[in-house]
């Protein structure tokens, strides 16, 4: 029985429709969250710290976010199959991992999605500058980096992806670079407790690479795509995983215990039971790409979970 997203095969379809449907799936939506809830928390840090909060810049925030994570996926997506690493089609690949399959079914053209990047990266140019502007030099150097970190995930010359270290990029570029970015928006100046605060966005982000790869192992592997499942192998890439996504709930546990995160962080421990599925799933199972779907979307749902009671906890500590 095949699985993953059927939405887009249908027979004999109205174009526009169809056509619509297909770029929607290129967009792989279900990663929004790690795009724009670090933008949440750390907006929601500088409202605790300074009660500063403007709504008009958050949208803006929000919106360039969000273009950027839409673009660094159909990006990384397209280089992956030009590089041959993203070659399954949709009806044979796991839909947590080895990209949107619209390339690989040939419904669109690299040079399509190509297009696309580019105009998300645009807009997001476009707001960078807007906010830099009106805020401070601080947005364009944070919009700089993170600019370097998702292009160079994959492209040439530094493809941080294929050597080993795109985890690393993307804990990074997904955790303290947006919420420093997002608070700086609100205040104009960095903050400490922004940064600490995305290091649990960042680990996240780290974790979900992680057990997104152990599916693509074999496909990595023909590739040469050495992410750190690849070098590892899929059966110690397992272990990484668990220890990597229980290290997430330690350091808001310590960071409750050593005062620099309110009490109410530890609701971000309500998200546990996706985290143990997980953990039960990608250890009998690591071996079967399609069994571990159910591990992928567990992460997923671990994420934004634990984000949004996380950055819910922040609220609260402010109000009461």
């Amino acid at each position: 029985m095949p699985f993953g997203s059927q939405d887009a095969r249908i027979s004999s379809p109205p174009f526009i429709g169809w056509r619509f449907r297909i770029w929607v799936q290129s967009f792989r939506l279900k990663f929004l969250p790690q795009g724009v809830l670090p933008v949440v928390l750390g907006s929601i840090v500088a409202w605790k710290q300074t009660d500063k909060f403007d709504l008009g810049l958050f949208f803006l925030a929000f919106v360039g976010a969000a273009c950027v994570q839409i673009g660094l996926t159909m990006l990384n997506d397209t280089y992956d199959y030009i590089y041959g690493a993203d070659r399954s089609t949709t009806k044979d690949k796991n839909p947590y991992s080895g990209g949107s399959g619209v390339l690989a079914d040939d419904y669109l053209q690299p040079s399509e999605t190509l297009t696309a990047v580019v105009l998300f990266y645009l807009t997001a140019a476009a707001i960078g500058a807007y906010l830099t502007f009106i805020v401070g030099i601080g947005i364009f150097w944070m919009a700089l980096f993170g600019l370097f970190l998702s292009v160079f995930y994959t492209l040439k010359p530094f493809r941080f992806a294929y050597h080993g270290v795109g985890e690393l990029a993307m804990l990074i570029g997904y955790g303290p670079t947006i919420t420093l970015g997002a608070a700086y928006v609100q205040t104009g100046a960095f903050s400490l407790e922004a940064g600490l605060s995305g290091l649990v966005a960042g680990m996240l982000m780290w974790s979900m690479i992680l057990v997104n790869e152990i599916p693509d192992y074999t496909e990595d592997l023909k590739a040469n795509k050495l992410n750190l499942t690849v070098r590892l192998g899929p059966e110690k890439a397992r272990w990484l995983y668990i220890a990597s996504l229980s290290s997430v709930f330690v350091y808001i546990v310590s960071g409750v215990v050593l005062k620099f995160f309110p009490a109410w962080a530890l609701l971000a421990l309500i998200s546990l039971p996706f985290v143990f599925y997980s953990f039960r799933v990608v250890y009998d199972h690591y071996q079967n790409p399609e069994v571990l779907a159910a591990a992928n979307r567990a992460m997923v749902t671990t994420y934004s979970s634990a984000m949004l009671l996380f950055s819910f906890a922040i609220l609260l500590s402010k109000v009461l």
